[in-house]
């Protein structure tokens, strides 16, 4: 917030009105919204056909640059390969691989350039920018229509934020309903069955009950000392560990699923699933299962005995719990930084794959996870808080991964990962959730304990205490959660920023965003005679050079591309005649199709 960067200049529109499916009429009824102030306009189509056309080059051009390099190796004589689907066995259409994916590069080529010259259908989507921060900071928090379902508008993310394949099918809002429905039933009906492995791994600390039930385990009796200790102690919090990382991708494609746009707000709700994923699995059933199976025989002998041998048992879970903290400590946090699985995937991509391409695909880092990261943290937290009273010795276990976690996300975030999105500080004040959650958590299992050991004098004085944490978290979340949500840009913070920066260095630099097609789909903005290179990103305000020593529109010398207010012809420069209307004054010099946002300057007195 406060970059300063060409989206704080821009607002995202969805639910527009089919019949405005050009850059030109939302730019009509915008201006008269707001005179003056409209920079460019972006609207998105449906570009499907298009994304598979370029997946399907870029897989050819691939294919051509190995066999290339093949050829090469074979010093400059030609070979024949089999394709087909059973060309793996030796059974296909024998070609020579290079002519072959040369053609194919060659057809592809053409059938995207068929696409790019037709727009695809418009989707109620388009991206504004307007000529300061704080006009665009008033218009993303000011509602366009008096329809609530239409002409929805908000601030802009950052274009790496967004997630293209959901703004193009934006659901309604009763759609969007029913899909949350949809996955709260799926999130539920997982949950509980989760837990049945869960259940099925927290046995394996309990091998002597297992052994007596079980006749055919009765050797793990004989079994040295310290093998039982790692079975019973670091085995189940193993297990545990593998079970939550696979159920990763399952409420990641559950959460995005929804229609969510962007990989922030994806985060943030993937965050607050796997946090209460993790609580109810890895805590609760954890503890349940644990201290029960431990007791059961004795409580149907003695069933009087039920609380005190129950009060017995629970601090003994603490075991699994420590054995879990330190598997993600000294396991899953030092992978982290030493990487492993990426060292193991880069290596074998490094060794056999025959192009550039390739090994700079095979170095790139793998994103970083801040709503598994942050939900692990406070799990952590909580089962220390939790035991905090009862079995103090898992303090020292806590500290450990926590001052792991601390040194490892901060060097990877300052020195691995090129971040997507700006969190904002949005995720602390769920992250504050969950820790009075589980503080309160911990205070009513201190309880039960004593409860369980007949304190009664002692629960009395106890029992205040869940219900102050609870009020203080309500006092600090209405104090500070509500401000630290809002991730919007204050306006008074937004116009003094605007009075520090020089209107042409800002004209000028607008200019560079909307030239580097920030707001336009990947697959539109891919080069198709270069599909493999990467596109260049957005320009940063910080590296943006000095007035004097840029011009617009490319390069410094190419002035036969220049109109007279020195922009480049290649865009759509739209302006306003005598008569108010907005007419295209370089409509000759457009191709067929010509994406690229309707830009309007306007004389200013």
């Amino acid at each position: 917030m406060g970059s300063g960067e060409g989206q704080e200049y821009s607002v995202m529109i969805t639910k527009v009105p089919e019949h405005f499916d050009s850059d030109e009429k939302i730019l009509d009824d915008i201006q008269k919204k707001y005179p003056g102030r409209v920079v460019a306009v972006q609207t998105i189509h449906d570009e499907s056909l298009l994304d598979d056309i370029i997946a399907s080059l870029k897989q050819e051009n691939l294919n051509l640059l190995r066999s290339q390099q093949r050829k090469v190796k074979n010093g400059g004589r030609k070979y024949t390969e089999k394709i087909g689907p059973f060309s793996w066995v030796g059974v296909g259409k024998t070609v020579d691989p290079v002519a072959y994916h040369a053609e194919n590069v060659k057809n592809l080529t053409e059938e995207a350039k068929k696409s790019q010259s037709c727009k695809g259908p418009f989707v109620g989507v388009a991206f504004v920018m307007f000529d300061s921060i704080a006009t665009a900071t008033k218009a993303g928090s000011t509602p366009l229509s008096d329809n609530p379902d239409a002409w929805i508008v908000q601030p802009a993310p950052k274009p790496t934020d967004i997630i293209w394949e959901n703004v193009i099918k934006i659901p309604s809002a009763s759609v969007k309903a029913m899909l949350d429905l949809t996955k709260s039933s799926a999130l539920f009906t997982i949950c509980i069955f989760w837990s049945i492995p869960v259940a099925f791994v927290n046995a394996f600390s309990n091998l002597h009950t297992l052994a007596d039930q079980y006749p055919w385990l009765a050797f793990v009796r004989h079994a040295d000392p310290f093998w039982q200790s790692v079975i019973t102690g670091l085995l189940p919090g193993l297990l545990l560990v593998l079970l939550m990382l696979l159920l990763y991708p399952i409420l990641w494609y559950f959460n995005k699923s929804t229609g969510i746009l962007t990989y922030s707000e994806l985060h943030y709700q993937f965050m607050r699933d796997y946090f209460f994923f993790l609580l109810i699995d890895v805590f609760f059933i954890t503890l349940l299962s644990s201290s029960i199976l431990d007791t059961i025989n004795e409580i149907i002998d003695h069933p009087k005995s039920l609380f005190s041998l129950l009060g017995s048992s629970v601090p003994a879970v603490a075991i699994i719990e420590i054995g879990y903290i330190l598997i993600q400590g000294l396991m899953v946090e030092t992978e982290r930084i030493v990487r492993v699985f990426f060292l193991l995937y880069a290596f074998v991509f490094h060794t056999t794959s025959t192009t550039e391409v390739e090994q700079e695909q095979a170095s790139k880092p793998e994103e970083f996870a801040y709503g598994g990261n942050l939900a692990f943290s406070s799990l952590i937290f909580t089962i220390c808080f939790c035991y905090s009273t009862i079995a103090p010795l898992i303090l020292p276990f806590g500290l450990l991964y926590f001052s792991l976690n601390y040194i490892i996300k901060k060097y990877k975030l300052l020195y691995v990962h090129e971040l997507p999105f700006e969190t904002y500080g949005r995720f602390f004040p769920k992250v504050a959730d969950f820790m009075f959650t589980g503080m309160i958590i911990g205070q009513v299992a201190l309880m039960g304990v004593i409860g369980l050991k007949f304190g009664y004098w002692q629960q009395l004085i106890l029992w205040p205490l869940p219900i102050f944490t609870y009020l203080l978290s309500k006092y600090l979340h209405s104090y500070y959660g509500n401000e630290l949500s809002n991730t919007r840009l204050p306006l008074s913070i937004a116009a003094g920023k605007d009075a520090r920066r020089s209107e042409e260095r800002v004209r000028k630099y607008l200019r560079e965003w909307c030239e580097s097609d920030s707001w336009r789909q990947p697959a539109v903005s891919v080069d198709i005679s270069s599909p493999l290179r990467s596109p260049r990103g957005p320009p940063k305000w910080e590296s943006n050079r000095d007035p004097l020593e840029i011009k617009l529109g490319g390069r410094a010398d190419d002035d036969d591309s220049k109109d007279e207010h020195g922009f480049s012809s290649t865009f759509s420069i739209m302006k306003r005649n005598k008569k108010g209307d907005i007419v295209n004054e370089h409509a000759p010099l457009l191709n067929a199709r010509d994406t690229r946002p309707a830009v309007i300057f306007e004389e200013k007195l």
